[in-house]
């Protein structure tokens, strides 16, 4: 599987917006989680954010089960998606100006009638400073 995973973050204007974007680099279809896909604000602990400096993981505080986006979304050989979605009200970020680490780690599936097939997808973290009211 040739499948590469971003991330960026816009944290201006009293938000914190997530974009991920996903490219197939391959010859083969590749699924990945609607989550990270299609979902307005995905149900889950779905990114793991931490304070920088020093690693203390952000509690998340946001919907525990996914609405109606669980699921696999087919990306075809040699495209890209990308999708954005607010995680300000799902994590419990500490009111003032601070710096934070955000990444992505989950999976990814090589076929979709093979569930068992599935590969680890991971970001590169991302720093973004955030003023929370």
């Amino acid at each position: 599987m040739n499948l590469h995973a971003s991330l960026s973050v816009d944290a201006r204007h009293d938000k914190v917006w997530i974009t991920f974007k996903a490219e197939n680099r391959g010859e083969r279809r590749v699924w990945l989680p609607r989550a990270l896909t299609d979902d307005p604000r995905p149900g889950g602990r779905v990114f793991d954010v931490r304070v920088h400096p020093g690693g203390a993981p952000i509690a998340y505080v946001g919907a525990n089960a996914a609405r109606g986006g669980a699921g696999w979304f087919e990306l075809p050989p040699h495209s890209a998606h990308t999708h954005t979605v607010d995680i300000t009200s799902d994590y419990a970020f500490r009111p003032g100006d601070h710096t934070y680490e955000l990444r992505y780690a989950g999976l990814a599936l090589a076929d979709i009638h093979h569930p068992d097939a599935t590969t680890a997808l991971a970001t590169d973290p991302v720093m973004f400073r955030y003023v929370a009211p």
